[in-house]
């Protein structure tokens, strides 16, 4: 920014108009460092929008002189303290060096606030002053960040001073427990549990809660000790902390506690509930457990998350008799029903098919659904009768699931109830299951009847067949996303008819044809000669996929043919033929860095872009 640019700006910041000051403010984000004392007085601005935009500008301007310049801000009014605490704080690591004398400040908040700017930067390399301050400072609060910041930045010279704080003045008791169980050391572990017995029920409370979340089993004996003593939160917390160490299991009759906490908790401590529930074997405590899960909404991602991690509890519990209960309570939230059947589907537990197949044919949608499902996994091939009556149901979800698990079971005697459902069938979803079960059973039946099937069902047919004689015919079907369908899906057969069918499609006057069939060709790998003359075809798709094709060939001499396609004016097939010559890279012997390095002045942006790139990667 010129002198005469920034001498501008600043006297702007003294304009009566607010836009002005605001303006001037923001553009003075590229200054240098002759625009660090206008902006830290715009911080005083009366204008809210003036003093956000100096501050912006201070951090973009940043560095070790916009630091010491603002230190001075952390002993002034509340607004510009905390204004300034930001600035530092997003200027990062020059800050660092300039905090260390402040820990010696005769001002308290500003030794704290120096403390606290080290934990905000997290980077400290003079954890030794911090140590001093612990043990020497005379405030509280102080003392109090110290401690923290020592187990944030993990110093393990600093544990022994850390237990020693643990009786110092209750705030730094706090800060000190908070820093040990940052640090996990194993040893802590007595020193904390002496707390349990101290005259502070805030200071119990937190010792327990530290000891659960350092999480080593040692601490049990101390939390079981301690639990004839506990009350109301105290002893929730203490539960909590036994189940996170692993303990719960001593504790049979804690059971109701646990019920009571998970009835009565966030989700964060209902799922430690649930676990030592399960660690218990409480199976009477499902039903409120599955009420409360159905509650939550799967299509919210931290809901989801709370969903799975309640079946990841349940699901290595053996409460198949239990879940059976709640799907034959007539009182049980049909929520909670669908949550049990999705957990024994992935238990795979054969006892719940009688009951599912009662509650399949119920009139709960959500649960007929969840029925049907889990039903499919778990039946065997006795259930073929129970899936054809299911073709007839009213919901498509059912009717789909009914024909995946005929597909499953494979008997051609149901190929005449699959092909009549195909014919009226409204739903895309459900007639691409039947298609699918059909292949899956006797492609032969669909070929017999493909002359009689409308054109949907034929570009089904050609997506998801492997048949190799059904797909040539479809090759050659009237209708053309038909013949694409198959032409796609021949790309994935290794056979002399599937490849002679997609070498002639290449001289077809469609250019789709063509360009389906060079995504096949490429797919196999097939051989250069094919593939060559299409790079002049006049179609630039048909000229890109066939750039694609000769990357995917594996053959080194592809590259002599890629090389001038990087001198054609289309972009994309540019940028396609540099994707291919990378991935031949390891086939030929070209140095393709040089052959790339006059693409570096490209008049395209881009292509200089992917050349820097490139060669990056090739060097």
């Amino acid at each position: 920014m010129r002198r005469e640019s920034v001498k501008k700006l600043v006297s702007y910041l003294s304009d009566e108009r607010v836009a002005k000051r605001r303006y001037a403010a923001e553009a003075l984000s590229n200054a240098d460092e002759r625009a660090l004392y206008p902006l830290i007085r715009a911080l005083r601005d009366p204008n809210a929008g003036v003093q956000d935009a100096a501050m912006r500008s201070l951090i973009a301007i940043g560095g070790e002189t916009t630091a010491y310049m603002v230190l001075p801000l952390l002993r002034e009014d509340s607004l510009l303290r905390n204004t300034a605490l930001i600035i530092l704080k997003e200027i990062g690591a020059w800050v660092v060096p300039l905090l260390r004398p402040l820990l010696v400040d005769k001002d308290d908040d500003v030794r704290k606030f120096a403390i606290d700017l080290l934990m905000d930067i997290n980077h400290c390399d003079y954890l030794d002053d911090l140590l001093t301050v612990l043990q020497e400072d005379g405030n509280a609060n102080v003392r109090a960040a110290a401690a923290k910041a020592l187990g944030i930045f993990a110093y393990a010279k600093a544990i022994p001073h850390l237990i020693q704080a643990l009786g110092d003045d209750e705030w730094v008791a706090f800060s000190a427990l908070e820093a040990l169980s940052l640090m996990k050391i194993e040893s802590t572990v007595e020193p904390i549990a002496a707390l349990l017995s101290n005259s502070s029920p805030t200071l119990r409370y937190t010792a327990v809660e530290t000891l659960g979340q350092m999480g080593f089993s040692s601490s049990g004996k101390y939390l079981l000790q301690h639990l004839p003593q506990a009350e109301g939160m105290e002893k929730t917390a203490l539960l909590k902390s036994l189940i996170q160490v692993g303990q719960i299991s001593c504790l049979p009759q804690a059971a109701e506690d646990l019920l009571d906490m998970f009835k009565n908790s966030d989700w964060e401590d209902r799922l430690i509930a649930l676990q030592g529930l399960a660690e218990l074997g409480q199976l009477d405590a499902l039903p409120a457990v599955l009420d409360a899960v159905g509650s939550l909404d799967p299509a919210n991602p931290d809901e989801m998350d709370i969903i799975y991690a309640v079946k990841e509890r349940l699901r290595g519990l053996n409460c198949s008799g239990a879940l059976i209960e709640i799907l034959n309570n007539p009182d049980a939230k049909y929520k909670a029903k669908t949550i049990a059947i999705e957990i024994m589907e992935e238990q795979g537990c054969q006892a719940a098919i009688p009951h599912l197949i009662a509650l399949f044919k119920g009139n709960w949608r959500d649960v007929k659904r969840a029925s049907i499902q889990t039903l499919k996994e778990i039946c065997g091939e006795n259930s073929e009768e129970m899936f054809l009556g299911a073709l007839d149901d009213d919901d498509g979800h059912v009717r789909k699931s009914a024909v995946c698990a005929l597909g499953r079971i494979g008997d051609e005697a149901i190929l005449d109830d699959l092909l009549k459902l195909l014919e009226y069938e409204p739903y895309q979803d459900v007639r691409e299951e039947i298609v699918k079960a059909v292949l899956a059973i006797d492609p032969q039946r669909a070929l017999h009847h493909l002359d009689g099937f409308d054109l949907a069902i034929k570009e089904m047919l050609g997506k998801f067949s492997e048949d190799l004689d059904i797909l040539i015919l479809l090759a050659q079907d009237a209708d053309l996303k038909v013949r694409l369908a198959a032409l796609g899906s021949l790309g994935v057969i290794d056979d002399e008819r599937a490849y002679k069918t997609l070498i002639e499609s290449l001289n077809n006057a469609d250019a789709e044809i063509r360009k389906t069939a060079l995504m096949a060709l490429g797919e196999q790998g097939c051989g250069m000669e094919t593939i060559v003359p299409l790079l002049a075809d006049s179609d630039v798709w048909v000229r890109i996929y066939a750039v694609r094709a000769l990357g995917q060939s594996c053959n080194p001499q592809a590259m002599e043919h890629l090389i001038p396609m990087l001198k054609v004016d289309d972009i994309p097939v540019v940028l396609s033929a540099m994707d291919a010559l990378e991935q031949l890279v390891p086939y030929g012997s070209i140095d393709l860095a040089n052959v790339l390095t006059p693409l570096l002045d490209h008049k395209v942006p881009a292509i200089q872009a992917k050349a820097k790139e490139m060669i990056g990667r090739l060097s």
